[in-house]
């Protein structure tokens, strides 16, 4: 009888796993196609520097058709409002957002945010599991690329 038990536990674990997997797999889709999702950064990628891990709880939020960027900046700045401006900490209303997706388990958003500081052009691959590379090209401020994961909070 033991050895049939501990069969069963075995199967038991893998589905659950399988099970765990597919509903991470709905909610990243769900949280894309509603439009309303966030994304945990870990790690940033400044243009012509060295991947930095980042310890902060920064994340990017789409919301609809607005945005909550907080993220951090390390690169060159060509123009900067006085007193030094917002960096990527801000909000703002998307335009152009579109979706694609190139393979089966690979979603890729573009978008472009206008404020008065810069125009952000955002280019977001998120694949099923939740993991996602942000990339940021910014009109005034050198481009830099974040990896983190989707939260569901």
């Amino acid at each position: 009888m033991l050895p049939i038990l501990l069969g069963s536990c075995g199967t038991a674990s893998t589905v659950s796993k399988a099970e765990q997997e597919a509903a991470i797999m709905r909610q990243v889709q769900e949280g894309l196609d509603t439009r309303h999702y966030t994304i945990a950064v870990d790690w940033m990628k400044p243009l012509g520097g060295m991947a930095r891990h980042v310890t902060s709880n920064y994340e990017l939020t789409v919301d609809g058709d607005q945005v909550d960027s907080y993220l951090p900046y390390i690169g060159e700045a060509y123009r900067v409002p006085y007193g030094g401006g917002h960096g990527l900490n801000f909000k703002g209303k998307i335009e152009n957002y579109t979706i694609t997706y190139p393979t089966s388990n690979r979603s890729h958003i573009e978008f472009r945010v206008t404020n008065v500081e810069d125009s952000y052009f955002f280019r977001i691959d998120v694949f099923a599991g939740g993991k996602a590379v942000i990339d940021i090209i910014a009109r005034d401020k050198d481009a830099v690329t974040f990896d983190g994961e989707m939260v569901f909070k």
